[in-house]
């Protein structure tokens, strides 16, 4: 804080004894203080109220027409006087009239006949206190600018980030409208394809157009399978697809996925095994949804799994969950790919021909409809685990739960 010389600080002394007003000024001009005077209460305040600029009252307590406690009590009700220190003069030692000053609002006290040591003494340090609280209040105002100029310009980006989220809320709507109207267009000519190419593979006798019309069909359900994906994302996404849970057998689920897989084990001599660790053959769920995870995560471990070799199934479970890992022996993943292996239109990030990429990104979309969690990672020696892992609600708690 800067330093003040005397000079720059004003003190008003009252008091209705001349003497006293000489010794004080005396004491006063002698350490460099400039010194106003008055010999009553209501003069004090008058000059108080012209000259704002006083640092410092020493007001005698016993005076005609206003006494010092009246005067302190009006200073403390006004606003431009209630910050000013009042020092009480005061030729009585009693407590009680110590104690009426205080009451007042007075800061402290000296008595007469004064001790010019202790006089400065109690001035100084109150004066410092109230340069300190001035400081202070400086700095206050300071602070209070700076928050409000800090609030508006959060307030403003605030504004801003909301019309950006409400555009990009717009544009996903679009892209979500746009994937469902494709997917719809899609497959209107892909069962005209499908249906066209089933009854010509059955007339046709030449082997080398067989052949050819077989990989037509493979081509046409790939592109059928992948409208079907994106429609079912866009609808868990835009939260149109209801998943309807309820109590479905996992060997049932395993059996299906198996014998929808098994012209792809076939051609790579593959064997499935499934080995359940649990008491119970249950999961809660959409059975549909919990197919399509198992064959996608089963399609992309035959792929990767060498000629000859085997992918198992793996159910463990308590009371609290239910796990289906799926270990392959084949390459394991790509670290760049094990990083985004569950997210949406990655950039840079290839998949072939096929659509993995998207098939992945829906389990976990579906896991989360679930409340369940999808987890991937590469193996120690050969290959990767996928685990897929559902939460163990009965399906009558379920019910109580969507009746709330």
């Amino acid at each position: 804080m800067e330093k003040i010389s005397n000079d720059k600080i004003k003190i008003l002394a009252v008091d209705d004894n001349p003497k006293n007003i000489q010794v004080i000024g005396s004491i006063l001009r002698n350490s460099g203080y400039s010194v106003g005077f008055a010999s009553n209460g209501q003069q004090a305040l008058d000059l108080l109220s012209k000259t704002q600029d006083f640092d410092l009252v020493l007001l005698d307590i016993n005076m005609p027409i206003m006494n010092g406690l009246e005067t302190c009590k009006t200073m403390r009700d006004d606003k431009n006087m209630k910050e000013i220190p009042v020092i009480f003069l005061t030729a009585l030692n009693d407590a009680e009239n110590i104690v009426e000053g205080f009451d007042a609002g007075g800061q402290d006290y000296v008595t007469k006949p004064f001790n010019s040591k202790e006089v400065l003494s109690r001035i100084k340090t109150h004066i410092d206190l109230k340069r300190s609280k001035d400081q202070l209040k400086k700095v206050n105002q300071w602070l209070e600018v700076k928050v409000l100029e800090r609030t508006l310009e959060l307030q403003d980006a605030n504004n801003k980030l909301e019309e950006a989220n409400q555009e990009l809320e717009v544009l996903d709507k679009s892209k979500s409208d746009f994937l469902s109207i494709i997917s719809h267009q899609i497959n209107t000519p892909l069962n005209g394809i499908l249906g066209f190419t089933a009854i010509l593979k059955e007339e046709i006798i030449d082997q080398r157009l067989k052949e050819m019309f077989h990989y037509l069909e493979l081509s046409a359900k790939r592109l059928e399978k992948f409208a079907k994906v994106s429609l079912k994302i866009t609808e868990l996404r835009t939260k149109k697809l209801t998943v309807q849970k309820k109590e479905i057998s996992l060997i049932k689920i395993m059996e299906s996925t198996k014998s929808i897989l098994s012209e792809q084990l076939n051609m790579k001599n593959i064997d499935i095994t499934f080995v359940n660790n649990t008491d119970t053959n249950v999961l809660t769920g959409d059975q549909e949804l919990i197919e399509f995870c198992f064959e996608s995560i089963l399609t992309n471990a035959i792929k990767y799994t060498p000629n000859g070799g085997v992918v198992r199934v793996k159910i463990d479970s308590n009371k609290e969950k239910t796990e289906c890992s799926f270990i392959d022996n084949g390459e394991g993943f790509h670290p760049v790919t094990l990083k985004n292996l569950f997210q949406l239109f990655i950039p840079s990030q290839k998949y072939s021909d096929d659509n993995n990429g998207l098939d992945l990104a829906l389990v976990k979309l579906i896991m989360d409809a679930h409340n369940g969690k999808i987890k991937a990672d590469n193996n120690k020696e050969l290959g990767a685990t996928v685990v897929l892992t559902f939460p163990n609600l009965k399906l009558s708690q379920h019910k109580k739960s969507c009746t709330k």
